[in-house]
């Protein structure tokens, strides 16, 4: 697979902006992309996309749709996790009388081979790394989530998540009833460095669940631990019970890295390069590194992603800022983008597929 370097400088009007900062990240948007943001959004007024999501695990897709409502907004934009939504039913079964409950809402849009019982039974018998819903079940959680959404703008994650999956996602715009939308494949080739680190660095708030990363994402509180010679966050997020209090905290089995995710990543892997190699239908393509001696080519500095490094002890502690460079899996040394600047060139594509040039 060959995915193009995104020229961000191309659309330079000559800013600098924070783009961890929700207020410049606004404005960078609408510095860089000027009118596509009108343009679509006035399509949007009358018509809507359904847009399929694939990248590996910690891929970004749940940050990018995020950033892209940000453009849009949420009442023309809505983003559909099959895992959300697996999780939500999952929880709701376990509820007092959330099986009966559950099976009447589901009647009406499930078919398949598999009587709803064992349908059901799938659900309590997932594992995070292997496939284990049916696609039936799948195909009538969607339909059925998407009833409660309304006609607007979808960006679809975890669908397809197999072969069969792909298939079905070609003409799914049809099974809703979404006959005349655009459709379109987003596909992300995310170096597996990058979800190395994105996984090794991932810390949660145990009180708000509001996820970072202690490497390239921290909190805007950072402490130092000098019983386990550790720099750890503090959550930052105002609408937390704990805030300014509450310890970040490392997700259980992120610590030992990659090769415990190998298999899905493989997996992950197989279904891009499958959709890479369809007919007919339009694509967004999004690779993830950029050789350092082209990146200032094609990036401003301040779009390429640093890490962090803390120094100090106790409350005391203070950071420096570097460009993160890694190597990719062609032996490169490479830098990669912000978030924000990923999400510019999936709104560049976008634009361009539905509006054109």
């Amino acid at each position: 697979m060959d995915f193009p370097y995104f020229n961000s400088r191309e659309l330079s009007v000559g800013g600098l902006y924070d783009l961890g900062d929700p207020v410049e990240r606004f404005k960078y948007f609408h510095s860089k992309l000027g009118s596509r943001i009108d343009e679509v959004k006035e399509f949007l007024e009358h018509n809507s996309f359904v847009g399929f999501m694939l990248a590996k695990k910690l891929g970004g897709k749940g940050t990018y749709a995020k950033m892209l409502q940000e453009i849009l907004g949420e009442d023309r934009l809505s983003h559909v996790s099959v895992g959300d939504i697996v999780r939500e039913v999952h929880a709701e079964l376990e509820s007092e009388n959330g099986v009966v409950h559950f099976k009447e809402n589901l009647l009406p849009y499930y078919r398949g081979m598999l009587s709803i019982d064992e349908a059901v039974g799938a659900i309590f018998n997932r594992s995070q790394d292997k496939v284990s819903v049916p696609t039936e079940m799948v195909l009538a959680l969607l339909k059925m989530k998407i009833d409660e959404i309304g006609k607007k703008a979808l960006l679809i994650d975890g669908m397809p998540r197999t072969n069969d999956q792909i298939s079905y996602s070609l003409f799914f715009r049809d099974l809703i009833n979404h006959r005349t939308d655009p459709d379109f494949f987003l596909l992300m080739d995310v170096d597996d460095a990058i979800i190395e680190l994105r996984l090794t660095g991932r810390v949660i708030c145990p009180v708000c669940h509001t996820s970072r990363n202690i490497v390239t994402n921290p909190t805007t509180i950072v402490r130092y631990d000098a019983r386990k010679s550790e720099y750890y966050c503090v959550c930052d997020n105002k609408g937390c019970p704990e805030y300014k209090k509450a310890r970040y905290v490392g997700k259980e089995g992120d610590s030992k890295g990659i090769e415990t995710i190998t298999d899905r990543l493989k997996e992950d892997q197989k279904l891009i390069q499958m959709s890479f190699g369809l007919h007919g239908i339009p694509k967004v393509l999004i690779g993830s590194s950029l050789p350092v001696d082209i990146a200032h080519d094609y990036l401003e500095d301040y779009e390429i992603q640093p890490r962090y490094r803390f120094s100090g002890k106790g409350d005391d502690v203070s950071y420096t800022l570097e460009p993160w460079i890694f190597t990719d899996e062609k032996g490169r040394q490479c830098y990669t983008y912000r978030a924000a600047t990923f999400v510019l060139n999936i709104f560049v594509q976008l634009h361009r597929i539905l509006i054109g040039e």
